[in-house]
């Protein structure tokens, strides 16, 4: 059984009193986004989540939006099915406040009205894990992690020659195929990963059956090693995403002659590590190159390079640790707009400059602390300093039960295209946040977190009618997200079950003029089941909560606010071993052909199957 999603789930009192101090081990888990190095989950007090390749193929998650919407304090919106604009929300706060991964590269583009990633263009067939940190985490990572960290692993060469095929087949005319092949010995290690998704869809603006909204993706994943000897190793990196997307326009309706939409994404990395003794070096090199364009009432030309390089210093000293970092960042990002009516363009580039110290120290065996500082130095704005503290302590009275707490301070500079859509004589100031997190954990039953965020310096958009454009600008007042996440898992291994929750709420998510951010469910639970028989099958049906969210109706004027109701869809998955080598996996989802909308106006999928066989050798 493969279950290793740390994720704890909300399950009943009385299922907690019965069992409480029933024996159970957790498997170590090592992550890397807490601190840029290889680290066991239990050695830092950061909110650490991990999603496995196990989970993402028993659940049947065909993209990382899909995959993180179930961990409590994540919620996510979609203007529509596969590959259409998806935007996520951890702990309540923007999308360009959560610094999206890939192996470490940065994949949040500054040529973004908020400088986020585009997760709807992140398909899973290629991901080993996916770490998410919820909570402030710029005092490691820099801008755009004021919310969290999402870093997606790729699948890594084991030893030999192996490799995988799989074909995939389900609703919406939807297919698609994953190819897989490695090799690794003493010294050598080359992998590739290629994968097609295609899918005809459905309608983008409600209802669902307007017409087709269809989606490409094509992606590939390359990865080389070299061992010079034990102590020095070469890796080399290159991603590539290529799209091409049918959506519908607000205004002007279901018409895919009008509205559609291509992307390109490039990333390349090498890393090369040295270690002696206690003593680690990591240098890193990588570039990130982002085109889209779309074409609707006009054609939008969006472009945006970075380059960053770092160097990690890391120091063992038994169970403690030391970082020392230095990083340097160049970042530009063009956007052209053409219109029958008028021409827009706009540029904007900052370099960034960056060095940190993380410290972590084991105390008598039980109590962990673990601090950052940060210092970034910026050509085109404000320098910003960062820092981290906290505390998690394991109480030997009551083994596996521990509690912690973290203060943070975080930030968000502006994106290229808010620096180009600034007014010419007005600097834009980062973006500021401070934020703790209180949790007391007991093993995998339990899991409870308190947050509490405040951001300052805040960016907006108002219409400027002189220049018929819309400026971007710094907001006077503080932006406030409190909540409470809940979350456990509990497993019957002699019956071969697992039970898991998880379950989120929202005490606040204001705007410094006290209004609410629109798209935020106040209410979130996600429930499941898991039956696993020792013939190497696997049932399981999951339920996802999502509570009522404010949103704006654009075809009125003024507009007005609108909400999107309430809803529960329900999910069944079934898989098992068809013959040596050789999975078959089945995912039934919106059982019950649920009509909702996460985001007012657009559709989201209805019932729908799909079937997966998967070859392996």
């Amino acid at each position: 059984m493969n279950q290793n999603i740390i994720r704890l789930s909300l399950i009943p009192a009385l299922l907690f009193a019965a069992n409480l101090f029933a024996d159970e081990t957790l498997d170590p888990v090592i992550v890397v986004s807490s601190n840029k190095t290889e680290q066991s989950v239990q050695n830092t007090t950061s909110a650490v989540e991990v999603i496995t390749s196990e989970e993402i193929e028993e659940k049947g998650y065909q993209s990382v939006a899909e995959a993180i919407e179930h961990i409590a304090g994540v919620s996510v919106t979609r203007a529509g099915g596969l590959g259409q604009q998806t935007s996520i929300f951890t702990r309540g706060m923007n999308s360009g406040q959560t610094l999206v991964l890939l192996d470490g590269m940065r994949l949040n583009d500054p040529s973004t009205p908020e400088g986020s990633a585009f997760l709807e263009n992140l398909t899973t067939n290629s991901i080993q894990q996916i770490e998410i940190i919820k909570g402030g985490s710029s005092s490691i990572w820099g801008s755009n992690a004021s919310a969290g960290v999402i870093n997606i692993i790729t699948k890594t060469p084991k030893e030999g020659i192996h490799g995988s095929l799989d074909a995939t087949c389900g609703s919406y005319h939807t297919r698609g195929v994953d190819a897989n092949l490695a090799y690794k010995d003493e010294k050598f290690t080359a992998q590739f990963l290629g994968a097609l998704l295609k899918t005809d869809g459905f309608s983008a603006v409600a209802p669902r059956d307007a017409e087709k909204d269809g989606y490409t993706n094509k992606n590939a994943n390359l990865k080389l090693g070299y061992a010079f000897d034990p102590n020095n190793k070469l890796m080399l990196n290159y991603n590539r995403i290529k799209t091409h997307v049918e959506y519908d326009d607000y205004y002007g309706g279901p018409d895919d002659s009008f509205s559609y939409a291509d992307s390109d994404q490039k990333n390349l990395a090498a890393d090369y590590r040295f270690k002696k003794e206690h003593y680690h070096l990591d240098l890193h090199a990588s570039t990130g190159d982002y085109q889209r364009d779309a074409h609707d009432s006009a054609i939008g030309n969006y472009r945006a390079k970075i380059k960053e390089y770092s160097l990690l210093n890391t120091f063992d000293y038994g169970e403690d640790k030391a970082i020392l970092g230095l990083e340097y960042k160049d970042i530009d990002g063009t956007y052209t707009y053409h219109s029958p009516y008028w021409n827009e363009y706009a540029a904007g580039s900052y370099k960034n400059r960056g060095i940190f110290l993380s410290n972590t120290y084991l105390l008598s065996g039980t109590t962990l602390i673990e601090t950052n500082l940060r210092y970034d130095d910026y050509d085109t704005f404000q320098n910003k300093t960062t820092y981290k503290i906290g505390i998690k302590h394991d109480h030997p009275s009551l083994p596996g039960f521990t509690t912690g707490a973290n203060y943070y301070t975080a930030y968000d500079a502006p994106s290229s295209y808010q620096l180009a859509k600034s007014l010419p004589d007005t600097l834009l100031k980062p973006s500021y946040t401070k934020g703790y997190e209180i949790y007391a954990r007991y093993k995998e039953w339990l899991n409870v977190t308190y947050f509490d965020n405040k951001a300052e310096d805040s960016f907006d958009y108002y219409f400027d009618t002189d220049t018929n454009q819309y400026i971007c600008y710094n907001v006077e007042g503080t932006s406030s997200f409190k909540g409470l996440e809940i979350s456990s898992t509990y497993k019957l291994p002699d019956v071969g079950l697992v039970f898991s929750a998880s379950y989120t709420h929202l005490f606040k998510f204001e705007k410094y003029d006290g209004s609410e951010f629109f798209r935020r469910p106040k209410d979130t639970l996600n429930a499941s089941v898991d039956y696993y028989t020792d013939s190497q099958m696997h049932y399981g049906i999951d339920a996802q909560y999502t509570g009522n969210r404010k949103d704006i109706d654009y075809n009125t004027w003024p507009y007005t606010e609108v909400s999107t109701g309430n809803y529960t869809l329900w999910n069944l998955h079934f898989g098992t071993e068809v013959m040596k080598d050789t999975d078959l996996t089945i995912h039934a989802k919106n059982i019950f052909d649920k009509e909702y909308q996460s985001v007012y106006g657009y559709a989201d999928e209805g019932r729908a199957i799909y079937v997966k066989m998967a070859y392996h050798f």
